[in-house]
């Protein structure tokens, strides 16, 4: 971590520290010309696909370096719009944790946002989905993962994918894209519940008997997703008999 932090700052990136607005637990890089859209890193393959329990093993055990994402949302006009996005990276300290204003959000979220933060309503547009996806674009790129996770991955892409074309993102500047992407919960349902449809998140938590978390909040439910990770990294043929 610290090695990265000083050879992003020799690279012209410092790190800043957040208390309130947006929560970071350990920084987000802000360098030259941040607010333009990211580029994707020059001559990094696509690792290759995650198709099995024992591959996913192999890669948790590995060098590989997982993103782990969740997206929270609320529905208007029928579509779903985001209103939280939380990454984690699997067994190690960087994470993140964004919460984004949307005038279309109840009363009621629109106030919770506003306190949280102690944001004046008069600057809350400066933390919109429009304004924030290029500086998460830019946090996901200085974390380079090999993988990003995900317990169903269908809506968060999907909205990601709606955001990034509003805002004119070229395609291959989208980490979404550009990253090899892991569905746990599609491996999951394929391996073992015979590729039925799988279980939520809780209750494949409740079955593994892991401990309690706060679920449906993405800052929590990428840690659930983590603990089921850790889970499968064990060799089950073996840890079962010791």
């Amino acid at each position: 971590m610290a090695e990265q932090q000083q050879q992003l700052q020799e690279a012209g990136y410092s790190p800043i520290h957040f208390t309130s607005l947006f929560p970071i637990s350990q920084y987000i890089t802000i360098g030259p010309n941040f607010n333009k859209h990211a580029v994707a890193p020059v001559g990094k393959a696509k690792a290759a696909p995650v198709e099995n329990l024992n591959q996913l093993r192999a890669v948790l055990n590995g060098s590989a370096k997982l993103l782990i994402l969740d997206l929270e949302f609320f529905q208007a006009g029928n579509q779903n719009h985001i209103f939280q996005l939380a990454g984690r990276v699997y067994n190690q300290a960087e994470k993140f944790n964004y919460y984004f204003f949307n005038s279309q959000q109840t009363d009621t979220r629109q106030l919770q946002f506003l306190r949280r933060y102690d944001v004046p309503f008069s600057q809350a547009q400066q933390f919109t989905v429009k304004h924030q996806l290029p500086r998460i674009i830019k946090l996901v790129d200085s974390l380079a993962p090999d993988y990003l996770v995900s317990w169903d991955n269908s809506q968060d892409f999907k909205a990601l994918q709606r955001a990034a074309n509003r805002l004119a993102i070229p395609k291959q500047n989208r980490f979404w894209n550009t990253v090899q992407a892991i569905d746990l919960e599609k491996l999951v349902a394929q391996q073992v519940w015979n590729g039925q449809k799988a279980l939520g998140l809780k209750k494949m938590c409740q079955l593994l008997n892991l401990p309690p978390f706060k679920f449906h909040q993405a800052q929590h439910d990428v840690r659930a997703i983590e603990a089921i990770l850790k889970f499968y990294s064990l060799d089950l043929s073996r840890e079962l008999l010791v």
